[in-house]
């Protein structure tokens, strides 16, 4: 069996120092990590079972219950089943899946296809095809009950608080990230400290058992990985079998249209109007879709132009007394009032208001909450908050005030 080449991706740059560690198949315990230039590494790849690393702190862990027995067909309605929970548009993400669980439900995680792109790319240019991608958070050891399992490092702490629940912080923003995830403080933290760092965890109201020893923080993550608790990035069109597909799919097309001009030369004035009528049946009923997608609750469509004014319509006037613009100027009047958060993306859906938020550090999140503690027009729900060496992102949800 072929070496293991273990790769712990923070940046794509090529001159990036980054460790890895080059494994045997039998490796358990034994994981000497080094560290070098991240194009210096990839000249050792060749032969070798290739398993990248990337933060979790660019990767949305979540799961979803589908009446569907086949993975293929659950990663396939999972971008619906998840919609209402992200800010983002769904065609720009990519989703893949953990193994189903004993409650039915599928793990998910949710990554801007941009950014698998931008990992693999060091990768792809060089003809180098990764067996296995996996959120670095998910290399911990899986929750246990109440007792979570952490990384302490320099720049941020990887904390897995469930089976394939994990989220990742600044180390200034561990005690507000374990509020928000344990409000009931009942978890007890077994937290991997490497031997060059000394965090001082003694503010936290938290239980914690410090697990020392290691030499570096890709040490432990391999000594606690396992591949069937995390999950594998590279599915649907980042898998190796789409990779062989899109290889043979150019020969296809050029197979099919030659039969096709050959078998149907002698009669493509006659299909003609029949291929017309053809798409704009199709193009109607992409419209039809669309529309649905748009307004899920309406399940009728009898005269598509006058139900797309309707709907307009009701989105300016707004449901149970809130809409689009009073909404947005509360998001404006928070913002304003405290400062901290830019605005990334907002989304109206079912008369409710999903914004995505960007800044330094979650500090400023307190201060929303402080300025929704008052009377406002609307009503403040957090449904994430993630905290990294990129900085903090935070979506929210703001409903009209009952």
């Amino acid at each position: 069996m072929r070496n293991t080449l273990y790769i712990r991706l923070r940046a794509t740059d090529p001159g990036t120092d980054t460790a890895y560690c080059i494994a045997s198949p039998q490796a358990v315990a034994s994981f000497p990590v080094q560290h070098a230039p991240l194009e210096t590494i990839l000249l050792k790849a060749a032969g070798h079972r290739l398993v990248v690393l990337v933060p979790a702190a660019d990767v949305r862990l979540a799961s979803v219950e589908v009446p569907a027995r086949q993975a293929a067909k659950v990663l396939q309605a999972a971008p619906y089943a998840l919609e209402d929970q992200l800010a983002d548009d769904v065609d720009t993400l990519h989703f893949a899946l953990g193994p189903k669980q004993k409650d039915g439900r599928w793990p998910v995680a949710v990554v801007a296809r941009a950014k698998m792109d931008d990992w693999l790319r060091p990768f792809t240019e060089r003809g180098l095809v990764p067996d296995l991608m996996l959120p670095d958070a998910l290399c911990l050891a899986p929750a246990d009950g109440e007792r979570w399992s952490a990384l302490a490092e320099r720049d941020q702490v990887l904390v897995r608080n469930a089976a394939f629940s994990a989220f990742a912080c600044s180390p200034d923003d561990l005690e507000l990230m374990l509020q928000l995830a344990d409000p009931d403080r009942k978890a007890v933290l077994r937290i991997v400290v490497p031997r060059d760092i000394s965090p001082d965890f003694t503010r936290l109201a938290w239980p914690v058992e410090l697990l020392p020893g290691f030499i570096s923080p890709l040490e432990a993550l391999l000594q606690s990985q396992r591949p069937e608790n995390g999950i594998n990035l590279l599915q649907g069109r980042y898998s190796q079998r789409e990779d062989l597909l899109r290889l043979w799919q150019p020969w296809k097309i050029t197979a099919a249209l030659l039969a096709l001009w050959i078998g149907f030369a002698a009669v493509l004035h006659g299909v003609s109007g029949w291929q017309l009528r053809q798409q704009l049946r199709q193009q109607e009923d992409a419209n039809v879709q669309r529309y649905q997608q748009l307004f899920p609750a309406e399940t009728r469509i009898v005269d598509l132009p006058a139900q797309v004014e309707q709907q307009f319509a009701a989105l300016k006037a707004g449901k149970g007394g809130g809409g689009l613009l009073p909404l947005m100027q509360v998001l404006a009047d928070a913002l304003a009032a405290a400062p901290g958060m830019t605005l990334q993306s907002v989304q109206y859906r079912e008369g409710a208001l999903y914004a995505a938020l960007g800044g330094s550090s979650l500090q400023p999140l307190e201060g929303l909450r402080a300025w929704f503690a008052q009377p406002r027009a609307a009503s403040l729900e957090v449904q994430s908050a993630n905290s990294g060496a990129e900085g903090a992102q935070v979506r929210i949800k703001l409903s009209p005030a009952p």
